[in-house]
């Protein structure tokens, strides 16, 4: 199964770095198209190219350790976005979904605690747990 691993986050905000840092320690180590997309999951709309299996790395605020979930959980999460000009990466992926004619078959979200906007809490211990998930989700059919 051919895959695509769409790293999110900002470059500078705190904790919603994580998937911009990660995405940085891995980009030559993984066997797998890697992308880092800022923080516009819609971009990934004009780079895929059919892969069967996504895999997306992001900070998620309320959760206390690194998490993967997979398809239908991922579309469970009644995540609603704060602004009417920011839409969260879920529900970007929803109507993605939606428009898109091709989509993935199989979706992962590997998330990473955040909380804070302002300073990096990350410890390495979670960086290095989600650097593992990645790889684990990856090599099972990629």
């Amino acid at each position: 199964m051919n895959c695509i691993v769409v790293f999110l986050g900002s470059e500078v905000a705190g904790d919603d770095s994580a998937g911009y840092e990660i995405y940085m320690r891995v980009k030559d180590k993984i066997k797998a198209r890697l992308e880092y997309l800022g923080t516009d999951f819609f971009k990934f709309y004009g780079i895929y190219r059919g892969e069967e299996k996504l895999v997306i790395v992001d900070a998620v605020y309320g959760i206390d350790d690194v998490i993967h979930l997979k398809n239908n959980e991922i579309f469970e999460i009644e995540d609603k976005s704060q602004g009417i000009h920011f839409l969260s990466a879920i529900e970007a992926l929803k109507i993605m979904r939606e428009v898109m004619e091709n989509f993935p078959k199989e979706i992962h979200l590997v998330g990473i605690p955040a909380r804070s906007f302002e300073e990096k809490t990350l410890d390495e211990k979670t960086i290095k747990k989600a650097i593992e998930m990645i790889e684990e989700v990856v090599l099972r059919d990629c």
